[in-house]
């Protein structure tokens, strides 16, 4: 019985680890399966989820060049970059040093009632961030929202 336990153990150990390895291997191939000349966007809603999508961004575009990288900032947002020097200072150094596009939502500036003079003029702003969002679907483009 021992033996038994112990061999068992062993098998289970051994297939654990063998599964790991093949999905950490699925993960790689998943993450490389980005198009060198792909179109993604993102709808944000939250400033730490503007800053993870720049970050993803930077990292597709030091990949390739070819990629187009866009980011949608909707709801509360808007009135948070409006209000804060160092997101308005990362969306600056964001647009101009890696070509991304970041454009905020007007109908969130009216629903918040932003300053439109406030935002950084890096920032393009569509009447509405979710009718983009679908248009850039139509264009082809990869997106997802957070």
């Amino acid at each position: 019985m021992k033996i038994s336990l112990i061999t068992f153990i062993a098998l289970l150990t051994l297939s654990l680890s063998l599964s790991n390895a093949q999905t950490a291997e699925a993960i790689r191939e998943t993450e490389q399966a980005i198009r060198k000349d792909g179109k993604y966007a993102m709808l944000v809603m939250k400033a730490q989820h503007l800053k993870a999508g720049i970050k993803t961004g930077i990292a597709f575009k030091s990949e390739s060049e070819k990629i187009d990288f866009q980011i949608v900032a909707c709801g509360m947002l808007v009135k948070e970059i409006s209000e804060d020097a160092e997101l308005q200072s990362l969306i600056k150094n964001t647009v101009s040093d890696h070509g991304l596009k970041i454009l905020v939502c007007g109908l969130s500036i009216q629903q918040f009632g932003v300053d439109k003079t406030l935002l950084p003029d890096e920032t393009p702003i569509t009447d509405n961030g979710l009718i983009y969002m679908f248009g850039l679907q139509e264009l082809g483009y990869r997106s997802i929202t957070l």
